[in-house]
């Protein structure tokens, strides 16, 4: 092994070492630690679309749903704003 081979590798280590040092003793927002949440996922065909496929990401405890829609032509994801469900039913029935 080269001198020159051996500096580049203890640099890389050292990158990665900071990297993991960085993600253990970094502070973590709150949605990290959501374990008091359950969540379903809903899959299918959207009506209208066609190459696409729709995801709906629920979280059953606030009402959250994040809408994603596959495009299969190009392997994307589209994410959607996420909408809680029970804020826009209210508004709903506040509206009629």
């Amino acid at each position: 092994m080269t001198r020159r081979s051996l500096a580049a590798l203890i640099l890389i280590n050292a990158v990665l070492l900071a990297g993991v040092a960085v993600s253990v003793f970094a502070p973590h927002s709150e949605a990290q630690f959501a374990s008091d949440s359950q969540y379903l996922m809903i899959a299918g065909e959207v009506v209208g679309r066609a190459q696409q496929a729709g995801v709906y990401v629920i979280d059953l405890t606030r009402g959250d749903v994040l809408p994603l829609l596959y495009n299969t032509s190009d392997n994307s994801l589209d994410v959607f704003p996420v909408r809680n469900v029970r804020e826009d039913t209210q508004e709903d029935i506040r509206d009629r």
